[in-house]
């Protein structure tokens, strides 16, 4: 709190002293990378207000989302918990369908403490859509020769849950040691490589 000390001849006042609030709060909305297959949500992380306080969401067209539009968002104010609170935007997959490969998020809020007083504070995050893409590493060898065989994943946000390998059909994933090594490859930066 500081405190705002003040003299007047014309009112005869010396050092009349008032307090004045500055509340500080601290709002995080973080880029993201997302698949496209199925609905997801954005949060803003909100903590240190002083009283609950809606948030307003603004999509790439910088128009502000509005909460009966639950064709294409769901918003959720997120529960206000000592000071803190997350609200989300869920993204439905249709939606998702006509955005740009990157796309600009907003999360808007103004103290509802002192809105007179405070200024908007508005946080933009970077929204990249992805698409699975499976390429695969063709190559050509001598007979009896040892080589490897890949396929290149992209668009994946975790390790792939499972990984088969076949041969005309049938199955060589388990047969690793018969003449094969198979590994299912490390997740890393939205792809893995098997």
């Amino acid at each position: 709190t500081y405190t705002c000390a003040i003299t007047s001849n014309e009112y005869q006042e010396t050092n009349k002293e008032t307090p004045v609030a500055l509340n500080i709060f601290a709002v995080s909305l973080e880029d993201r990378s997302i698949p496209t297959a199925t609905d997801q949500k954005i949060s803003c992380l909100i903590s240190g207000l002083s009283q609950n306080t809606p948030v307003t969401w603004i999509d790439p067209d910088d128009n502000e989302i509005s909460e009966s539009d639950s064709s294409n968002y769901v918003v959720d104010q997120g529960n206000y918990v000592f000071g803190s609170k997350s609200a989300t935007l869920t993204i439905k997959t249709a939606t998702m369908r006509d955005l740009n490969p990157v796309n600009i998020f907003k999360c808007k809020l103004r103290s509802a403490l002192y809105p007179a007083n405070s200024p908007d504070v508005v946080k933009q995050m970077d929204l990249t859509l992805l698409s699975l893409d499976v390429r695969p590493t063709n190559t050509e060898v001598e007979s009896a020769t040892e080589t490897t065989v890949s396929c290149f994943i992209t668009g994946i946000t975790k390790q792939l849950d499972t990984i088969v390998w076949r041969k005309n059909g049938a199955d060589v994933t388990s047969l690793s040691g018969n003449n094969y090594v198979v590994s299912a490859g490390t997740y890393g930066s939205n792809s893995q490589t098997t």
